[in-house]
């Protein structure tokens, strides 16, 4: 079991250097793909602190399904993922630019008082 875990992980930050550099090096990326870069990002922090403000978040995001984030605002530079882990009531916020960089990820409190407003 020990060697299943440690090749999830090895595969996960393998992963981390494409999903935190760009979506897939083509131009811009629509809402959809979006919702999946901000899906591996919580996966992928949740076993380790990647530098956004969130740090590493709890084990259980890596379970927070695609149904549990949305599209709350499109910009003319990013869009704005709003995550919900209904396991422990958490909200996260991921500033994705257009071509697919994740720019941050905050909690649902430091984003709504750096933000100016709740979604």
């Amino acid at each position: 079991m020990n060697i299943f875990k440690k090749i999830i992980l090895i595969s996960s930050l393998a992963l981390s250097a494409t999903v935190f550099a760009h979506s897939d090096g083509h131009g811009k990326v629509n809402a959809e793909k979006v919702i999946e870069i901000a899906q591996t990002s919580a996966k992928m922090l949740s076993f380790k602190d990647h530098g956004m403000s969130v740090g590493k978040i709890d084990k259980s995001w890596s379970d927070v399904t695609k149904e549990q984030f949305r599209v709350v605002e499109e910009k003319k530079s990013n869009y704005i993922v709003k995550a919900i882990n209904t396991k422990t009531k958490e909200i996260l916020y991921f500033n994705i630019s257009k071509n697919g960089k994740i720019k941050d990820v905050k909690t649902g409190s430091s984003f709504n008082s750096s933000h100016g407003h709740s979604h």
